[in-house]
C-alpha cells in the first residue's frame, strides 16, 4: 500500500470534494478518482460514497482514516528519526589508530579532512592493538587503523589496505647481530627472545609465533610480553631480542636496531576497518581522504 495513495485518501476525506483536492495534489480528477479505486480494491471495501453533489465516507472509510492517518503519521515520524539520525552520525567521527603504525598517514589526512569537511568533527583515540577492535565492535569507536591479523575481525569488518608492514627483531645496537640488514629464524637459536602475548595480542600474537614456529628455539629461551613499550626497554637494555613491527622503528632512539626477516610471509597489512553495518556517510569520506595520502 504506498503511501501517496494514504495521503489522497486522508486529503480527500477532510476536503469532501474531488475537484477541490485534484487541484491541491495538482492532479486530475480522473487520476484521484483511480487512485481511490485503487486503494478500495486493495482493502476489499468501499472507504466513498459519491454521487454528483457531494461525496461522504462509509462507516469503512471513516475507520480506515483513522488507521491511515497512524499509518502516515508513523511513517513521517521514523523518516524524521532516521534523517537526523544520518545527520547526527555524519556529524562526528570517532577514529581510533594505532600511533607508531598511522601517525604519518594521519596528520596529512585529518589536514585535509578538516578543510573538504569542516562541519565533521573528528575524535582521535591512540590506543593499543589488543584494545582497539573491541572498541570498534562496542560501537565506542567508528573506524579503527590497526594491523590485519586478526581474521575473527574480518567477518564483521570492512577493510581498506594502507601499506604493508614486516616483523622485525629489533635488539640493542651493541648486540653482535645488529650490523646486518636483515635476519633469520635460525639467527635466532642461541637468544633470548620475547614474543607478543597470544592473549593480548590476538591475530598478532598468533601471526607472529606461527611464523617463527617454536619448535625451533629453545624454549626455555622464549618468553612473552604483554606490552611493546615495556619489550623495547628490555631491548635497550641488552637483556633480549623482541620481534616487533618495523613502524614502531620510527622515533625511537639509535640504541635500539630493527632488523627485518627475510621473506614476504612476514609481511602484513595495515589497515583502515569499520563495522560492516556502520552507515556513518563520514566513514567513507574519511577513507577517499586516506586513500590520498596513504604513501607508503
Amino acid at each position: 500500500m504506498k503511501i501517496d495513495l494514504l495521503r489522497e485518501f486522508i486529503i480527500l476525506s477532510k476536503n469532501l470534494n474531488f475537484s477541490e483536492t485534484a487541484k491541491q495534489l495538482y492532479i486530475t480528477q480522473s487520476v484521484l478518482s483511480k487512485h481511490i479505486i485503487s486503494l478500495e480494491n486493495e482493502v476489499g471495501a468501499t472507504l466513498l460514497t459519491r454521487n454528483h453533489h457531494n461525496v461522504e465516507l462509509t462507516e469503512i472509510g471513516e475507520l480506515f482514516l483513522v488507521e491511515a492517518t497512524n499509518i502516515v503519521n508513523q511513517y513521517d515520524t521514523s523518516i524524521k528519526r532516521i534523517e537526523s539520525k544520518i545527520k547526527h552520525l555524519e556529524k562526528e567521527l570517532k577514529i581510533g589508530y594505532l600511533y607508531e603504525h598511522t601517525k604519518n598517514i594521519l596528520v596529512p589526512a585529518v589536514h585535509s579532512f578538516n578543510i573538504n569537511f569542516p562541519n565533521i568533527k573528528l575524535t582521535l583515540i591512540a590506543g593499543l592493538y589488543e584494545n582497539l577492535p573491541p572498541r570498534l565492535k562496542s560501537g565506542s569507536l567508528d573506524l579503527i587503523l590497526t594491523l590485519n591479523l586478526d581474521k575473527d575481525m574480518l567477518s564483521w569488518c570492512n577493510t581498506y589496505t594502507l601499506y604493508k608492514d614486516v616483523l622485525c627483531a629489533a635488539m640493542c645496537k651493541e648486540h653482535p647481530l645488529a650490523t646486518r640488514q636483515n635476519i633469520s629464524i635460525s639467527d635466532l637459536a642461541s637468544e633470548h627472545i620475547f614474543l607478543p602475548s597470544n592473549e593480548i595480542f590476538r591475530g598478532y600474537g598468533a601471526f607472529t609465533n606461527k611464523l617463527l614456529g617454536l619448535e625451533s628455539l629453545h624454549k626455555d629461551m622464549v618468553f612473552t610480553y604483554e606490552c611493546i613499550y615495556s619489550s623495547l626497554l628490555i631491548v635497550e637494555a641488552g637483556q633480549g631480542i623482541a620481534i616487533i613491527p618495523k613502524m614502531f622503528k620510527a622515533n625511537r632512539n639509535n640504541n635500539i636496531c630493527f632488523l627485518p626477516f627475510k621473506g614476504d610471509e612476514y609481511c602484513f597489512d595495515v589497515v583502515a576497518a569499520w563495522r560492516k553495518t556502520d552507515n556513518n556517510p563520514a566513514i567513507k569520506k574519511f577513507i577517499h581522504i586516506l586513500s590520498l595520502n596513504a604513501s607508503y
